[in-house]
């Protein structure tokens, strides 16, 4: 079936960075593959000169407990958050995989590189989320929004987290979903636009600690 795609611009003019945003099954390994390439994306400001509007929130707009926090500080929280979810979901699925985890040399064998059922977030939500909300979660995600915008406490920054985990749980294609709202919140973002995915992938290298920072 065939797959709409959503074209990002790279820092050189006569690549594309496509971000996979059909509506269809979305092959397992295409997790690792879209949290490798965000380190490439960058957003043409010249293309997008004013940010656009971040996708609508409803539990994070009616919650009164962090209705202070700045529309771009929100916007830094999910994220981060979108991003360690990926990791997360990735690492459940090797995790779960037989033939990573005996390292058989056939494709067949391993798991991970079949195709996600429908609402693969919701059947396995509290799989993922052991493995996602680590000692290093919150630290991850304020490490990315100091980089950028004003802080949140860490009660807030939890509970936006906890907000857009819970609104993706409905979601048929989880990836698709995380895909697009990581293309969107990008272009909505007005602060470090350029620098934001290489913030991401480092959040993330200290989320898997790999670094000590």
């Amino acid at each position: 079936m065939a797959a709409n795609q959503t074209s990002l611009t790279t820092g050189s003019p006569t690549q594309e960075l496509r971000m996979t945003s059909a509506s269809t099954m979305t092959p397992s390994q295409d997790i690792a593959h879209a949290t490798a390439t965000l380190g490439l994306v960058t957003i043409n400001s010249a293309a997008n000169p004013d940010p656009l509007t971040p996708p609508p929130s409803p539990q994070c707009s009616q919650d009164p407990l962090i209705a202070d926090l700045w529309e771009e500080t929100v916007i830094d929280i999910k994220l981060a958050t979108l991003h360690l979810l990926m990791l997360a979901l990735n690492e459940f699925l090797q995790e779960t995989c037989y033939g990573c985890q005996t390292g058989h040399p056939s494709q067949v064998q391993h798991s991970c590189l079949q195709e996600l059922s429908e609402y693969f977030f919701d059947t396995y939500y509290d799989d993922v989320m052991i493995r996602l909300q680590t000692d290093r979660f919150i630290p991850a995600i304020r490490l990315f929004v100091r980089s950028n915008t004003v802080d949140g406490t860490g009660t807030q920054i939890r509970r936006v987290a906890e907000h857009i985990m819970c609104e993706l749980r409905s979601e048929r294609h989880i990836v698709c979903a995380i895909n697009d709202n990581i293309t969107h919140l990008l272009e909505a973002s007005s602060c470090a636009r350029r620098v934001k995915p290489a913030m991401l992938r480092m959040i993330g290298n200290y989320w898997a600690g790999r670094h000590l920072v």
